[in-house]
């Protein structure tokens, strides 16, 4: 184990990822425009911080622009499931982060709007900003919602930042919460994600084992990246969910590969 890898066991051992991740994000975005206080919608703009976090991205304008383009790219897959925004009646948002997605669905559908996530941050943020119920939810299952609560529950860049048996026991956890004939919508990255390219031990790795973690003592932040073939993701999502479809890294130009799933109706 090297001086790094090291450093990050204990981190990990010790639960001060959080501490290293803050540290390096308030580093990354000195010197840079802290946003205005709402976007031109007139719904607020978290800080730039909490934006960072996110996106890692010292610029709130990525932020802020690209969230509207994601709710669609969403909406148009759940859709495909069976079950767009607009007919759902409540709709998930499994990793809200600081609103990124969700601050542009009630001006999309009626739908009761529920977001989670790991960092106690982004919930108090969308908590007092946002319209819908936000609440934090730990590293592993359960959800503190009733069964076959939700039409529609999308994860966007989730699955990226768990290992295996994370991902397995959340896909259990989904399938508990949305109704028979509910959509899961969640990206991943797979063997076509365009940061492969930077690290030519890990794809051949991927390939090899079909999952690769890249610096794995930090799951459930951005610093660690998880990547499976479209082959592993679709055998593990089948185990739980119908998969509707999945839409490669290729077909999704370089970026996050996409399954749409769907709860077997009995």
């Amino acid at each position: 184990m090297g001086i790094k890898s090291a450093a990050r066991w204990v981190l990990d051992r010790t639960g001060l990822s959080p501490v290293y991740v803050n540290r390096h994000i308030r580093e990354m975005i000195k010197g840079h425009e802290e946003p205005p206080a709402a976007a031109p919608d007139g719904v607020p703009l978290p800080p730039l911080f909490l934006m960072a976090l996110v996106s890692t991205s010292p610029d709130w304008r990525v932020f802020a622009e690209s969230g509207k383009p994601t709710a669609d790219m969403l909406d148009r897959f759940a859709k495909e499931g069976g079950c767009g925004f607009a007919d759902a009646k409540r709709i998930l948002d499994f990793g809200c982060g600081a609103g990124r997605v969700i601050r542009h669905l009630p001006a999309m559908t009626g739908a009761e709007l529920y977001g989670v996530d790991y960092n106690p941050l982004f919930v108090r943020w969308c908590a007092r900003n946002l319209k819908g119920a936000f609440s934090r939810n730990a590293l592993l299952p359960p959800l503190r919602f009733p069964d076959r609560h939700f039409d529609v529950a999308y994860l966007l860049s989730v699955f990226t930042h768990m290992r295996r048996a994370t991902q397995l026991r959340w896909l259990a956890e989904l399938l508990r919460v949305t109704r028979p004939g509910g959509v899961v919508v969640t990206t991943f990255h797979d063997e076509h994600h365009a940061s492969l390219k930077a690290l030519p031990d890990a794809r051949q790795a991927l390939l090899k084992d079909g999952f690769f973690v890249h610096h794995n003592h930090f799951e459930g932040s951005n610093h660690m990246a998880s990547f499976q073939t479209g082959e592993t993701a679709r055998q593990m999502f089948s185990e739980v969910f119908e998969v509707v479809r999945i839409a490669s890294g290729e077909e999704m130009s370089g970026q996050q590969a996409v399954a749409v799933l769907r709860r077997p109706a009995q």
